[in-house]
């Protein structure tokens, strides 16, 4: 009994001593927190941390000349994610439930640029080029995490799920639908200083069912924003398109004071007046605690509207010249596309700049692929980056240089034998040969321009030389930029043996420089090659008699609020080709035979009442059973106001392009008083009433 009693007490003093210990570890700790570090401990827990995100500015509108708007804002409701209140346990079930809420109010569009299919077939795959931007910025990310660069689209979807921690149980349409926002919201840095726009354009349905279950879904928020409203069906080229920030560019942007998640000008007016455009963008103040919690929030700086921008451009010129290319183009058998551009010849404005085929804006992401598919390119702006030979068009330039030169007068007389045979082994003939087997007999400079006479132009290019010839279609900005502000503009090529001489340093197998490539050039075959833009610009100097004014879209910028104008765009001089008078009464008058009783281009503009001069043009495409038409033009001849070319690819000859001029001329002058059902004929979309 005694050894069971001191049994007892051992074990009483072990538990006693260990109390002791126990409780003195406790006390001792007590002390430093509250008595050594206490102080310390209690700074941490008062301390806020403040974080600021982006309020987005809207841009300005975009106008015509006339003040009809073209590009504004409409005001939309998103879906926001800010990370300050955004729980990351259970956000990918929170994803998935938000994503087909979305899809199932089918309004809203889900902000997932993922290239990649949800594999409803049973695989997933890519859903665009290997050379797209999309697939471009996928394969840069996941370089970026060490997966490779060239993983199939499966090996994509699986790699993202183990990053995401994405359940495999899942389906694959709804693990594609998770992965989705999250990639893009890595591409966007989501975080506390980035916001994250899940989705836009969501419907007041949506806006209510995400209100109602505002504790579930924290961290998501109902805002407003401006997005791009397009006001008009036409000039889709010009009036170009906003999207993100590419990861590529994001150093260049965030140096302009650009949030990551901010829409800026891709292609068109967007991209070019950009600077004018954007706006200026507030800010929002978010205070949390140490532990995250949010303790207020507030705007401290309010978002401010990009200005105004007012361009050179007559909507409503733009719709006929479009709506007529277009009937043209599909009237005439093996047509393919075609351009127009109009500009005012006294400063250079450019007034319409049309393409056949165009899209629609307002639809441009949902037509997309099938735009990128067409054989005709309709994502192709011909009228600036569309190169063509302009055939006779050119022969106005050759008389100008062969005036000037002393290599023709006034009085001289070539007698067209139809063959041309001074260079031994090449003999070019006259287009009137082809038909009759005749040439056009005697003919002096006026002449020549009113038939189009090859042989005339042969003869005149042989005595002035290729370097001259090069030289003087460079003085009338051909091969050169016009000075327009849109990117994508093609520079052209100019013929001449200095410029083939240029070309041969990169591509040795091109032939040295012969008589043979003059003549060619000197009727606008061989190597030239123009965009409609520049024919046009080079027809505005013929029209003003040497002065040729940089082309231009933007004519003013007006404040966000239409109190001020904050820049007025002058015009700018590009080119002065000096000529004798002479010279100029010359080729003016050979120009207006053209459209003239005996002219080319006779039966569309011979009773016209607006006095008009013209060069048609027939130039032969290698490759193709097709020639395209062109006609450049000025109006009127007594004052000109207006310059235009138009091109129709495989449309055969000038004269049948002709009529699209025409009904330009009717837009233009007779503010497009026309026939009342507006149908197609013989001359033009549109007669006049005379």
């Amino acid at each position: 009994m005694d050894r069971h009693k001191k049994k007892l007490l051992r074990r009483l003093y072990v538990l006693t001593a260990g109390g002791l210990v126990c409780g003195l570890i406790v006390a001792a700790n007590l002390f430093s927190l509250q008595i050594i570090h206490g102080d310390e401990y209690a700074d941490d827990a008062n301390q806020l941390f403040t974080y600021t995100s982006t309020i987005p500015a809207s841009r300005g509108d975009i106008l015509d000349r006339n003040g009809q708007t073209l590009v504004s804002n409409t005001t939309v409701y998103q879906l926001q994610i800010t990370y300050a209140f955004w729980k990351k346990d259970g956000q990918n079930d929170r994803i998935l439930e938000l994503v087909n809420m979305i899809e199932s109010d089918e309004t809203g569009l889900v902000n997932d640029t993922l290239p990649i299919t949800s594999g409803v077939y049973g695989t997933f795959s890519y859903t665009k080029d290997e050379d797209s931007s999309d697939v471009t910025r996928l394969r840069k990310f996941c370089d970026n995490q060490g997966w490779g660069t060239d993983l199939s689209a499966e090996a994509v979807m699986e790699n993202l799920c183990a990053a995401y921690e994405i359940d495999t149980g899942l389906s694959k349409p709804d693990r594609r639908k998770i992965a989705g926002v999250r990639y893009q919201m890595e591409q966007e840095q989501f975080s506390m200083y980035n916001a994250f726009n899940l989705a836009s354009d969501i419907s007041m349905d949506l806006v209510a069912k995400i209100s109602e279950q505002h504790e579930k879904y924290a961290g998501v928020e109902v805002n407003t924003s401006a997005e791009r409203q397009i006001e008009t069906d036409y000039a889709a080229n010009i009036l170009g398109y906003i999207g993100p920030i590419f990861a590529e560019d994001w150093d260049k942007y965030k140096k302009e004071g650009y949030s990551m998640n901010a829409q800026v000008g891709k292609t068109g007016a967007e991209q070019a007046f950009e600077e004018y455009l954007r706006g200026t963008d507030g800010e929002r103040s978010i205070q949390t605690d140490h532990r995250g919690n949010v303790v207020s929030e507030q705007k401290t700086e309010e978002a401010q509207s990009g200005n105004n921008v007012v361009l050179t451009l007559d909507i409503n010129l733009q719709k006929v010249a479009e709506e007529s290319l277009a009937s043209r183009c599909q009237s005439i058998s093996g047509a393919g596309g075609g351009a127009a551009a109009v500009i005012d010849v006294k400063n250079g404005e450019i007034l319409a700049l049309a393409n056949y085929p165009t899209y629609h804006l307002a639809t441009f992401n949902q037509d997309y692929d099938e735009l990128a598919a067409s054989e005709l390119s309709p994502l192709l702006n011909r009228s600036i980056a569309g190169t063509y030979a302009p055939g006779s068009t050119f022969k106005v330039c050759t008389a100008v240089a062969g005036l000037e030169t002393g290599a023709i007068d006034a009085d001289t007389r070539i007698y067209d034998e139809g063959v041309y045979t001074y260079y031994k082994g090449y003999h070019p003939k006259c287009w009137i040969y082809s038909s009759t087997g005749s040439g056009h007999g005697w003919e002096d400079v006026t002449g020549a321009l009113q038939d189009s006479c090859n042989y005339f132009f042969f003869e005149t290019g042989r005595l002035l030389g290729g370097e001259k010839l090069e030289s003087y279609a460079k003085k009338f900005g051909l091969g050169e930029y016009t000075g327009l502000e849109l990117s994508g503009e093609k520079k052209g090529r100019v013929a001449g043996p200095t410029a083939r001489a240029a070309a041969q340093e990169n591509d040795p197998s091109l032939r040295d420089w012969s008589g043979g490539d003059t003549l060619q050039a000197a009727i606008g075959q061989g190597d030239n090659a123009y965009t409609p833009l520049q024919l046009a610009n080079y027809c505005a100097a013929i029209a003003t008699r040497g002065t040729q004014y940089e082309a231009h879209l933007l004519r003013s910028v007006k404040a966000y609020d239409y109190s001020e104008t904050v820049y007025t765009k002058e015009a700018a001089v590009l080119n002065k080709i000096d000529a004798a008078d002479s010279t100029w009464d010359l080729v003016q008058e050979g120009m207006e035979k053209v459209t003239g009783e005996d002219g080319t281009a006779s039966s569309v503009f011979q009773n016209y009442p607006i006095k008009v001069a013209g060069k048609s043009g027939t130039a032969q495409v290698t490759g193709t059973e097709r020639d395209n038409g062109i006609f450049i033009s000025y109006a009127p001849v007594d004052d000109p106001q207006i310059a235009v070319c138009v091109v129709i690819e495989g449309g055969d000859s000038g004269n049948n392009v002709a009529p699209v001029v025409r009904d330009i001329y009717n837009a233009y002058f007779y503010s497009g008083t026309g026939s009342e059902d507006g149908t197609n004929n013989d001359t033009g979309m549109y007669d006049v009433i005379a």
